[in-house]
């Protein structure tokens, strides 16, 4: 097990990354082709994995590099223990990641600024195996601090990584679009289904379940929402763009819109941290409904 643990969360963590998730995404692609299904959008599809390469390429500095470098930084300096029984070191290390990327995807819901990161992740109208690494490349770093909670305890760098490889894996497979009701597991796990409820864009749906492997999280903190109608996948106000590119940054553009609709700036610095259903001129007279988030008014 240690010595799977250091290849996983080794040199070899992104190529591992890589193959899992080009790898599911050919199969999913190829369970549709087999069964004759035409309800695959091979565009989206297309957008969605254009996006990534793009978001790799530039995040590599900041979403690979320098977490890395802080984690050892703050585990060489300021670690309180070093914790290297593996029954010990793997358990601390998935608590502190999933409560990491709970805290993270949270705030990225109800910030407008990470929303406008994050929104790119929900852009798309399909969902499948290539949407799990749709995003902005600034979208997530909030979880490189909190993984310093880990490095502070002692888990070992190595250890670390393996972890966060293989919930990413699973990250991925929970964007499966082939994948219906698991029964009892919903209770548990951030099933596929749970995962495309968190993608909906109904009322009952939106800024739900957040959790990565644990649906747990969301039930504990009030967050979850179950199955009741079939989800919509989407943006409220549906994004139709299918260059990677221009796809890449309609989030921003959506921020940059907020922003020049207020004249005082108190208010245009108020969109960067404000909830994204929030607006300056009081249209909603503090009952906006926070389903309308996403959305670009005709008075933007």
């Amino acid at each position: 097990m240690q010595s799977i643990l250091e290849t996983i969360g080794g040199p070899a963590s992104l190529a591992i990354l890589g193959v899992g998730y080009f790898g599911m995404v050919i199969a999913e692609r190829l369970y549709y082709a087999v069964a004759r299904r035409s309800d695959y959008d091979n565009r989206d599809a297309l957008t969605s994995i254009g996006i990534n390469l793009i978001t790799s390429l530039i995040g590599i500095l900041v979403g690979i590099i320098a977490p890395l470098a802080l984690y050892v930084f703050v585990f060489e300096h300021f670690r309180l223990t070093t914790i290297e029984a593996l029954w010990l070191a793997v358990p601390i290390a998935f608590v502190v990641n999933e409560l990491t990327y709970y805290i993270d995807h949270r705030l990225n819901h109800r910030v407008g600024l990470m929303w406008a990161f994050h929104s790119v992740h929900h852009s798309s109208n399909e969902f499948n195996h290539t949407t799990a690494a749709r995003g902005f490349y600034l979208d997530g770093r909030f979880k490189m601090f909190g993984a310093s909670v880990a490095a502070l305890l002692g888990v070992p760098p190595v250890i670390y990584v393996a972890v966060h490889v293989l919930k990413d894996l699973y990250g991925i497979w929970n964007h499966a679009s082939y994948v219906g009701h698991l029964g009892w597991m919903e209770r548990v796990f951030a099933t596929p289904l749970n995962h495309k409820i968190h993608h909906a864009n109904q009322p009952e749906y939106i800024d739900r379940n957040y959790s990565q492997v644990l649906i747990v999280w969301d039930r504990m903190l009030g967050t979850h929402a179950p199955y009741s109608v079939e989800p919509v996948v989407g943006l409220v106000e549906p994004l139709h763009d299918y260059n990677p590119v221009t796809a890449q940054l309609a989030g921003i553009k959506w921020l940059a819109r907020r922003i020049r609709s207020a004249e005082r700036w108190q208010d245009k610095l108020a969109y960067l941290w404000r909830p994204p259903e929030w607006s300056h001129d009081g249209r909603c007279s503090g009952t906006c409904p926070k389903y309308s988030r996403p959305e670009i008014t005709a008075a933007e």
